[in-house]
């Protein structure tokens, strides 16, 4: 239990005034940056928020969140190694009654972690929630029933970078057969629970207009009741190194397992374009996963290159020594890739899925074609890359968008004001 100063009756009564300290519990299912956007969301936001002066504490489930300095991370368990395995390890884990149930849906084909994780969360929190430790619980998208049996004590928001029925509709128009089209309705059976969630709690963030409409029709939820605030970059991270670029060498930064992120689309473009463009993945990859299946099929495995997982400082020299960066998603709720690599001065070549034509300036910092379509991803990829100049003017363009629109310090500060206003509302 982790004991944050609990505030006297005269401090209660004006806590919530302008640039008041705030103590927050956020919440995170996954918060590994290797799991994606949801990770890196997490940590750079639980950091600005706390260099704001808050108090907070990061409860996040496996693979769990990197250190950060002065902020506590309680780590909750859970027995997501079941994916890869029978039993987790050690077997004794699935004796919890929880533990038990999310081994058993996991072996059945569904995906329990929002629910558990939200329960497990409910667990830990309830007696400090009830002693007045927290002003506010802060989800990241596992919005699951745990979250309201929180809104006891407190307001409970949410950021929901998009909703998930847009990744279970990418993989049913990608399978391949009756039994992968079942296999999708079943794991995707959850987003049923955060249908009765999300109109439920006290505050709703997303991090772009097309993730607001989106939002705003999946979930039947008023528009005006969303609050847009776009995500950061790691400008000191992410930044132009001046190394030589390979003008033949296309990057994309993925999880190539989702099928919204449209990796069979740029698979079926690269076969088009001449033999000597290569492209770099950066993700994981075995036999086992459905990008490396792909790539045997399409008879690209000369052409591919994965790298696995790779620490921060290799993903910039990844960036900055790549002619174009290549974000071919059917739909993106934001586009970290994309964002990063105009932070490095790369130009990109993307689709227009969601909120991509927010980030990516069309003719100025990269060129927009339709999602699903890989011959105009084709033709602007090699109308890019016979066009060195136009490369370069994009790179630098597209770090002065960047500076400009996306850096973390503005996003902890909008959503410290909407912090602001869900208390007095509930107060």
């Amino acid at each position: 239990m982790f004991n944050f100063r609990r505030p006297s009756n005269n401090q209660k009564k004006n806590k919530f005034l302008k640039d008041q300290p705030l103590n927050i519990a956020f919440l995170t299912y996954r918060g590994n940056m290797t799991c994606g956007g949801q990770g890196i969301y997490t940590w750079y936001l639980v950091r600005e928020l706390s260099r704001l002066g808050h108090r907070v504490i990061v409860i996040n489930g496996p693979p769990y969140l990197a250190p950060l300095d002065g902020i506590p991370i309680k780590k909750l368990p859970s027995v997501w190694d079941a994916y890869d395995r029978f039993l987790p390890q050690p077997p004794r884990r699935i004796l919890n009654p929880i533990s038990f149930g999310e081994w058993l849906a996991i072996r059945t084909g569904n995906f329990p972690e929002p629910l558990t994780f939200t329960l497990r969360a409910y667990y830990f929190l309830r007696h400090q929630l009830e002693a007045g430790k927290f002003d506010l619980v802060h989800d990241n998208q596992s919005l699951g029933y745990g979250l309201l049996a929180l809104r006891r004590w407190v307001p409970v928001v949410t950021t929901l970078h998009h909703p998930l029925p847009i990744d279970r509709k990418a993989y049913l128009q990608q399978a391949r057969n009756i039994r992968e089209r079942l296999r999708v309705w079943k794991f995707f059976s959850f987003t049923h629970m955060q249908n009765q969630v999300v109109p439920r709690l006290d505050g709703l963030i997303t991090v772009s207009e097309a993730a607001r409409e989106a939002i705003t029709e999946v979930y039947n939820v008023p528009r005006e009741g969303i609050r847009v605030i776009y995500n950061g970059v790691d400008t000191e991270l992410f930044q132009p190194l001046g190394l030589p670029r390979d003008p033949n060498r296309l990057l994309l930064v993925t999880n190539t397992e989702d099928r919204k992120k449209g990796v069979l689309y740029l698979f079926e473009a690269l076969k088009t374009l001449p033999p000597e463009i290569k492209l770099t993945i950066v993700d994981k990859i075995n036999k086992n996963k459905y990008a490396y299946r792909l790539q045997k099929e399409l008879g690209l495995e000369n052409r591919i290159e994965f790298t696995g997982y790779l620490p921060p400082e290799e993903l910039t020299r990844q960036y900055n020594t790549a002619a174009l960066a290549i974000v071919p998603s059917v739909y993106e709720g934001f586009g970290f890739p994309a964002a990063e690599a105009m932070a490095c001065g790369t130009p990109v070549v993307s689709t227009t899925g969601g909120a991509l034509p927010e980030v990516i300036a069309h003719g100025k910092t990269g060129l927009l074609v339709p999602p699903m379509e890989p011959q105009a991803l084709a033709e602007a990829i090699r109308f890019l890359l016979q066009h060195k100049d136009t490369r370069e003017e994009m790179g630098k363009a597209g770090r002065e968008r960047v500076e400009k629109y996306f850096t973390w310090e503005h996003a902890a500060r909008e959503v410290t004001k909407f912090y602001q206003e869900v208390l007095n509302d509930h107060r």
